[in-house]
């Protein structure tokens, strides 16, 4: 379906079409294994669906003065939260909430930082996938043992970081963003890279020589005493 156009005379009817069509094609919740991916039975009309589907009809918005909290106008059971405005750029289904108290402001901050921050893979699996390339490593080794103790743990790491790597799964914004060089993060400042081991390095080669150096000179008075 074509985005509206808002210079037409008659947008306002237009879009308001629009948004009907896209809300029927899209945002009307359909039960699905989602539903259910975390209930212990299976799926059927005694199992609540997560996403809270069907809601509750409310005829008109109000607010409970005892306790503060706010209940908006819903006149169908299935349709998800939408803003007409977003959906209609977007053309996709979409499920908004408007946060009303800190309670709700706190537990979306817990929930968008725990699911950026989560791993792909669960910790038991890429154990699974770690011996599997240790096996296989150990099934070359037995093949071709010219390798020493350096190249065999190389290949190891190697190994284990490529059957891990091929497991992970990469969502298709991250897949265009590589292609097209986007770069994988965004910086408000410029960086400079700092080498610690070699900074490391370089003081303990100078550490030994003040040491080396003192250790001449303490002898050398030594010597100058000792006539």
């Amino acid at each position: 379906m074509p985005t509206p156009n808002p210079v037409l005379g008659d947008f306002p009817q237009i879009f308001r079409k629009d948004v009907v069509r896209l809300v029927e094609w899209s945002n009307i919740h359909k039960h699905s294994a989602t539903c259910y991916k975390y209930s212990k039975v299976k799926s059927d009309a005694s199992t609540n669906c997560r996403l809270r589907m069907p809601r509750v009809l409310v005829k008109n918005s109000n607010i409970d003065a005892s306790t503060g909290q706010i209940t908006m106008r819903r006149s169908h059971p299935w349709i998800n939260n939408f803003n007409e405005w977003v959906i209609t750029a977007c053309r996709s289904n979409m499920d908004i909430k408007f946060i009303w108290s800190g309670n709700d402001a706190k537990a979306l901050v817990y929930y968008i930082t725990d699911y950026e921050t989560k791993s792909t893979l669960a910790f038991y699996d890429m154990c699974a996938l770690a011996q599997q390339g240790m096996k296989s490593i150990e099934q070359q080794q037995v093949t071709n043992g010219i390798d020493n103790a350096v190249e065999k743990s190389r290949k190891l790491v190697l190994r284990c970081y490529n059957m891990i790597a091929s497991q992970q799964e990469v969502s298709g914004v991250q897949v265009a963003s590589y292609i097209m060089n986007y770069g994988d993060h965004y910086t408000t400042h410029a960086f400079r890279n700092l080498f610690l081991i070699a900074i490391e390095t370089y003081l303990q080669s100078e550490l030994a020589k003040v040491r080396l150096s003192g250790k001449n000179i303490e002898e050398v008075e030594l010597d100058g005493e000792e006539f």
